[in-house]
């Protein structure tokens, strides 16, 4: 039988109580915390023992030594901490004692303290999670990607999460049953933005530049562009020339998907484009002189 075991598991701060649960169930089942993380916690196999376990959330600690002897006189052996401020504690089962002995802070106070410090944190990343959501809603507005859709509805995903967090945490129960968890909220997170980087780093830039003559015997200057994944396209032109110009986008079965006329402009086409090819057409109007010439910059984003 293996005598060490690593668990991967991530527990939002306001679960911490959930968090501690699962740790005493470990340790009934004779599996005890030898490190404790945030995404990952190595326990050791030993039967012999049973013990309870506490969470302290404190970023603003002057003296750690004196912080673990406050908790050692009453009993709690210090076992980590993480990086971002959390520390385990643990204290051997005794039966005989009441189950306030095996609470890390027995006054209301210290408990309205301790989730005070984590919810002002929460709210602090909520709103900058609520922030990145407007930046990447208008510049999803502007270039539609699915990548920017995608980071869009996560950052708003998490920023709503952390703030409901925040509050839940110093408002464990309401009419004394316990909240639902919301770590399901976090998977969908991480699973929008693996879809949308899938996306993101498949997809790729293209561009021409060319001087493009008008000559009423030749066809018209055509470019073909690439598209690797279904997306949001846009196809950025700008156009120099003397007489009006036209723009047209066709799929390889020849039909029109965007048209657009004018000179001296600058033309943005957004279109959602299956895989494929497709054939971009630049033509001046049949009134134009032969060798009136003009310059043409395709971008693809």
């Amino acid at each position: 039988m293996r005598n060490k075991k690593h668990r991967f598991v991530m527990y939002p701060a306001w679960e911490y109580q959930r968090e501690i649960d699962d740790l005493n169930a470990l340790s009934e089942a004779g599996w005890q915390l030898e490190k404790g993380g945030c995404f990952r916690s190595v326990f050791y196999r030993d039967e012999s023992v049973l013990y309870r376990y506490a969470l302290d959330y404190n970023q603003s600690i002057d003296d750690p030594a004196r912080y673990r002897d406050t908790f050692a006189e009453q009993g709690w052996e210090f076992i980590n901490d993480t990086f971002n401020g959390w520390h385990f504690f643990r204290k051997k089962y005794d039966p005989a004692l009441p189950p306030e002995a095996y609470e890390i802070y027995t006054d209301e106070q210290s408990v309205r303290d301790m989730a005070g410090r984590w919810s002002r944190l929460g709210y602090i990343f909520g709103g900058i999670e609520l922030v990145l959501t407007l930046v990447n809603a208008l510049m999803a507005l502007r270039y539609p990607t699915l990548i920017g859709i995608a980071t869009t509805l996560a950052c708003l995903t998490l920023g709503v999460t952390i703030l409901i967090g925040a509050w839940r945490i110093r408002h464990p129960s309401v009419a004394g049953k316990p909240r639902k968890s919301l770590r399901w909220c976090f998977s969908a997170v991480f699973s929008i933005l693996a879809l949308g980087l899938l996306f993101g780093t498949l997809r790729y830039y293209q561009s021409s530049y060319t001087e493009y003559v008008y000559d009423p015997s030749a066809p018209p200057w055509t470019w073909e562009m690439s598209v690797p994944l279904p997306d949001f396209y846009t196809l950025e032109a700008e156009i120099d020339a003397p007489a009006a110009i036209t723009v047209t986008v066709t799929d390889k079965n020849g039909k029109v998907l965007r048209t657009a006329t004018g000179d001296n402009f600058t033309l943005d086409m957004t279109m959602f484009l299956l895989p494929g090819k497709y054939t971009v057409t630049t033509q001046y109007g049949p009134d134009t002189a032969p060798g009136t010439t003009g310059t043409i910059h395709y971008e693809v984003k």
